[in-house]
């Protein structure tokens, strides 16, 4: 990887550290049709702006505005590509990563989020997930397994996560596996093989880790994986 490695657990943990409320939004295109989707991710999906950051509105870490980020670009694929109106949530769960080992994902955590049940959802998430707690990743797929089944009646799609790491990577694998859901492997744009996916290929920030989160270029490319695998599940 050079000298585009993921961030170190140390500089994970500042993330995603502040209570957030759901985006409940819609992106209505005059189709006769409306779908629901239920967005659950960490800072790569949904973060407070950083204060290094000149445009405001919170969205995916680190895209230069809201409409850039991973969400807002597929929305706009989905609803464009298919003629359809989309109402949709956005929800962090970086919690969810980091005290897997003690609580189970509980549905009370999406109070705020319109769209509970919907006929889409999509989770991002692994990246925040400690090495120490994923040594044995029968709990991790366990709990992950079980944060799935509470929307029984959603196509489910889920990332494995953006830098790669081969435990993450097969557990995130086995997941999808037991819980039917279809899986997008975004973790070739975090490894480093072409730079522009992370936004330290266009600015030069301070806090550590911020920098190889997904830049435009590489939310537009996360937006991109989930779309093709959305796509080919429609009929």
């Amino acid at each position: 990887m050079g000298m585009y490695e993921s961030p170190s657990e140390e500089d994970l943990a500042n993330f995603n550290n502040e209570p957030m409320e759901a985006v409940n939004d819609s992106l209505m295109v005059g189709a006769d049709s409306t779908i629901t989707c239920l967005f659950l991710g960490n800072s790569i999906t949904y973060h407070p702006v950083i204060e290094e950051e000149p445009a405001k509105g919170k969205r995916g870490l680190t895209a230069t505005s809201v409409d850039k980020d991973y969400v807002h670009v597929l929305v706009k694929m989905i609803a464009e590509g298919h003629h359809v109106n989309i109402k949709y949530s956005i929800l962090d769960i970086a919690y969810f990563e980091r005290t897997f080992t003690k609580h189970s994902f509980e549905m009370s955590k999406l109070a705020l989020a319109e769209n509970k049940q919907p006929d889409y959802l999509f989770v991002q998430i692994g990246e925040n997930v400690s090495q120490d707690d994923i040594t044995d990743s029968k709990k991790y797929e366990d709990e992950y397994t079980k944060l799935l089944s509470l929307f029984p009646n959603s196509k489910r799609i889920i990332t494995i996560p953006f830098w790669p790491q081969k435990v993450k990577e097969y557990a995130t694998t086995n997941i999808a596996i037991r819980s039917h859901s279809y899986l997008v492997d975004i973790s070739h744009l975090g490894d480093g093989t072409d730079p522009m996916n992370f936004s330290s290929s266009y600015k030069d920030y301070k806090m550590p880790g911020v920098g190889s989160h997904p830049g435009d270029y590489g939310m537009a490319n996360i937006a991109k994986c989930i779309y093709a695998t959305f796509n080919a599940m429609q009929k």
